[in-house]
């Protein structure tokens, strides 16, 4: 089956904090040119913590009417509390996107996760993807507790964020020796390609906006068994990590966007999940001597 390549995306906004649509025109037109498997609308990179619900609801129809289903897309529905998701997820039945995405909610929580992601998949009238991020809400589930939510008919992928290999051999050895359908999807851009080989069934990773090119081309290398191929590209995506979010990621929402800002895809490197003096001039020069650098592998 061909590697599938899902963009986390990054939610441009004007510097009046409104969403600015043309840039997620661009970004979404240019990550179908680029043959996008999917588009993940307010994940981490999504700033879904920080947006308002008009303006996620604004920005999810926005998406839906121009994609039209020429790629998959997922809204997520994260918040601080498993009543708030489900209320989000209420609001979101109107639109006609394909899958919902769902991270449980943790450290100001109490609630079972287990149970809290089995309530959501109760509820969902379409498919979901669980988001498994371990170093945002500091839930780690066992292999019983995976295999208790891939048995459930409306889980359709699991974003894995959690940077351990153990736990993806581990998770692909039981899907097969139990006979489960769930996809498995790499959310660390800097560990794709050992994913991908491992037999992963594709990615999620939140430099999409900037790096789908790159991505796609990382994914179409190991589809072919070009594996040094799959390395020098994965390399080239560190790369550009580095010089766009800086080795200490200081620059991480407001570095890629300042990036697409540079290549004329977006308005403004406006952001609210950072400060934004943290985008110095210094950031600003590094991130213009990457994009020039790797000018032909980004467009």
């Amino acid at each position: 089956m061909r590697k599938k390549v899902i963009s986390a995306t990054v939610t441009p906004l004007l510097e009046n904090g409104e969403l600015d649509r043309r840039g997620l025109k661009n970004i979404l037109e240019r990550n179908i040119r680029h043959g996008l498997d999917g588009v993940f609308l307010f994940g981490s990179m999504g700033e879904w913590g920080g947006l308002n619900g008009n303006l996620k609801e604004e920005a999810l129809e926005f998406a839906c009417g121009l994609v039209q289903h020429r790629t998959e897309l997922l809204a997520g529905i994260n918040a601080t509390s498993l009543p708030l998701s489900l209320e989000i997820m209420s609001s979101y039945r109107k639109y006609d996107f394909d899958a919902y995405v769902f991270m449980p909610p943790g450290k100001t929580s109490k609630l079972d996760p287990v149970r809290s992601v089995l309530k959501v998949l109760d509820a969902a009238d379409r498919p979901v993807y669980l988001y498994h991020c371990p170093p945002n809400n500091g839930i780690n589930f066992t292999l019983d507790q995976f295999e208790q939510m891939m048995r459930h008919p409306n889980l359709k992928g699991i974003k894995n964020s959690s940077a351990n290999m153990w736990l993806r051999r581990e998770l692909l050895l039981l899907r097969a020796e139990k006979g489960l359908k769930t996809l498995f999807f790499e959310g660390q851009e800097w560990a794709a390609d050992e994913a991908l080989m491992a037999g992963y069934d594709g990615m999620i990773c939140g430099m999409g906006a900037l790096c789908s090119k790159m991505m796609r081309k990382l994914a179409d290398c190991v589809d072919r068994g070009d594996i040094s191929g799959a390395v020098e590209t994965q390399n080239n995506i560190i790369r550009v990590f580095h010089g766009v979010y800086g080795r200490d990621i200081r620059n991480c929402w407001n570095g890629q966007k300042y990036a697409l800002v540079k290549l004329g895809l977006i308005a403004s490197p406006f952001t609210f999940a950072q400060e934004m003096d943290s985008l110095t001039d210094e950031a600003k020069r590094r991130i213009e001597k990457c994009l020039e650098e790797f000018k032909a592998e980004l467009d």
